[in-house]
């Protein structure tokens, strides 16, 4: 049955892909430059495939987007300061994802992973000839790794995951990933419960081991290497406290923005920095004009000369690549998404002692789980809550530096899952040459 229902993905499943991302292609501009990178691929990375030395050991890693790939990275640097003649690929389904890839000297080559054609993942496979093949988080393709463990090569999930609310360990997903999932050689969940809901769909328990999530490790070397840095604040009044709001979409702006106006009206030594996830001219607008309409005045952080700092209240940061550093320099934060698809990335601020708040949807993310349970992530539903945090973290000193504490301390505490997992990559799968079946069981 399960494998009728692998058959049955090929016959309609992978044929609905192929017609739906084509025609997202067509209205989205991200799916659009996959799309588009994935034609302008296939000429070009047969003849980069052919150029690696043949005697070099090759490991393709998968990852989805950019936190995946931020999940990876220390395992990435570990294996190849061990091993420097490795050659190491990564594959990104996103075009988000690879385009943030700017450059990583421990990466040789980096690709858009195909479309999930049994085809075209026999070709990919057969022409890079990697000994292993990692998975950052859970991207699984069902070609590509039915197609790996076919050509004996070693398949392994890094800092899986597997949330309460998802639906691939129940009813047809199930099957298909029953089936799937047998191919895989081991798998590292992040916690206790993750890897007791993957025995659903993976029962090999001696094939798992619990290392922790390897973003911890991945935040607090970037979170040190920003301190070093001693990045300065954009404000030009420094008395009292900052605010950010980082990775706001619109459903978050609808409960923050209204708060927020509020409480620059109320307490005079608050000055807020926002972080839109999206840049485009029309949004930024928008928000500019609801903190018109509430009598607060705003700057877009492009518009400052360089080297100056703002005097307004309000910076809206309207470029990329500055959130981690722009947590470095305030007090408490909002990280945006849990109002919509799921909360983005809450340990940036925790990691510099930062209590964090969020929106109801939070079950993507086991560190906002984590920060709950310790009472230094919290978990708002409207406005009212919301405004009372607000006021706690601005009147209580003493409250929001404990708060802050207790999640710099989490994160320390978690570091070390990378290590883990190179320990026992190295134990089993060392001694893989290229082109070789062998593995440890």
């Amino acid at each position: 049955m399960n494998k009728f229902i692998y058959i049955l993905y090929n016959i309609l499943g992978v044929p609905a892909i192929r017609v739906g991302f084509f025609l997202l292609s067509r209205f989205n501009k991200k799916a659009r430059l996959g799309y588009d990178g994935r034609r302008q691929q296939r000429i070009s990375l047969e003849k980069e495939l052919k150029q690696i030395p043949k005697e070099k050991k090759r490991i393709l890693i998968h990852c989805t987007s950019v936190g995946e790939y931020e999940q990876a990275v220390p395992v990435i640097n570990l294996l190849k300061r061990q091993n420097p003649e490795l050659y190491l690929a990564i594959s990104f389904f996103s075009a988000s994802g690879y385009n943030f890839v700017k450059k990583n000297e421990n990466v040789d080559l980096k690709i858009y992973l195909p479309l999930d054609v049994y085809s075209r993942a026999e070709k990919l496979l057969s022409s890079l000839k990697p000994s292993l093949f990692i998975i950052s988080k859970f991207d699984v393709w069902p070609n590509f790794v039915h197609v790996a463990g076919k050509m004996g090569v070693s398949v392994v999930m890094i800092a899986a995951t597997l949330s309460e609310n998802s639906k691939r360990d129940k009813g047809l997903s199930k099957r298909l990933n029953r089936y799937i999932f047998k191919n895989f050689d081991f798998i590292f969940p992040i916690s206790k419960e993750d890897k007791n809901r993957f025995l659903a769909i993976y029962p090999f328990p001696e094939k798992m081991q619990i290392t922790g999530d390897t973003r911890f490790d991945q935040v607090y070397k970037k979170g040190q290497k920003i301190l070093a840095e001693k990045p300065e604040p954009l404000f030009s009044n420094q008395e009292g406290l900052t605010f950010i709001g980082g990775s706001i979409w619109p459903a978050d702006e609808k409960h923050l923005l209204p708060v927020l106006i509020r409480m620059l009206h109320k307490h005079k030594n608050l000055k807020a920095i926002l972080v839109p996830h999206e840049l485009h001219e029309e949004h930024i607008k928008s928000i500019e004009n609801v903190l018109q309409n509430g009598d607060v005045n705003s700057v877009r952080y492009t518009t400052l000369p360089e080297g100056e700092k703002s005097s307004e209240r309000v910076i809206i940061v309207n470029s990329i690549g500055m959130l981690a550093k722009l947590y470095a320099t305030t007090d408490f934060a909002y990280v945006g998404g849990s109002f919509s698809t799921g909360v983005h990335n809450v340990m940036e601020p925790a990691v510099f002692g930062q209590p964090v708040i969020f929106g109801p949807i939070y079950v993507n993310s086991f560190e906002a789980l984590e920060l709950q349970k310790i009472e230094s992530g919290f978990s708002i539903r409207n406005e009212t809550e919301l405004e009372k945090l607000f006021d706690i973290f601005v009147s209580n000193h003493e409250k929001r530096i404990q708060a802050g504490g207790r999640a710099e301390e989490l994160i320390k505490k978690n570091v070390g899952a990378s290590d883990k997992i190179f320990k026992i990559l190295n134990q089993r799968y060392g001694d893989i040459n290229p082109g070789t079946t062998k593995r440890k069981n």
